[in-house]
């Protein structure tokens, strides 16, 4: 399972480049878009549908990573009052309805990519599928997290970023 959770890790380190990639080029593409428009008068029909769902697709590619590191937002007031082995139940039960979710989310999204591979966008003359891809995409990279994610809770890995860090310095924040 340690080979699972490195794999995972390499996995988001490599996604989270491409989405940074992604995202440097629909800022680069954005900022040419407004200085062609603003100074020739000209511009790229496609450039902003194109930036739309290039910016998803980098949200989506990065969402595994955010999981697995959990940096996304908590409120653990409450939770935190609680004893380690509660945290523990609660940290399993959460990530198994997010793992509920994901599969649900995973079977719309190949429902919207079959349904829409024959149905064009309007300005960059691709199928929707494409677009409805990043559900899928976003899904199953967040999926994957999920053993890992179960096996970090319950062998004493990190259930928090914050937390791994605490129990490298002796237990003081």
């Amino acid at each position: 399972m340690k080979q699972y959770v490195s794999f995972c890790r390499k996995l988001n380190r490599t996604l989270t480049l491409v989405g940074v990639l992604i995202l440097a080029f629909s800022i680069i593409l954005t900022f040419v878009q407004v200085i062609l428009r603003n100074f020739s008068g000209f511009s790229f029909k496609w450039a902003e549908e194109t930036t739309r769902y290039l910016v998803i697709y980098a949200v989506y590619l990065v969402s595994g990573r955010l999981l697995l590191e959990n940096r996304n937002s908590v409120v653990d007031m409450f939770y935190n009052m609680f004893p380690e082995t509660v945290r523990k139940v609660l940290n399993s039960l959460f990530y198994l309805l997010i793992a509920a979710f994901l599969a649900v989310m995973m079977y719309y999204g190949y429902t919207l990519v079959s349904r829409n591979l024959k149905i064009w966008c309007a300005s960059i003359h691709i199928p929707w599928a494409v677009p409805f891809g990043a559900l899928l995409v976003g899904s199953l990279g967040m999926l994957l997290q999920i053993p890992a994610k179960l096996y970090l809770v319950w062998t004493g890995g990190a259930m928090r970023e914050d937390e791994g860090s605490a129990a490298a310095e002796g237990g003081q924040k």
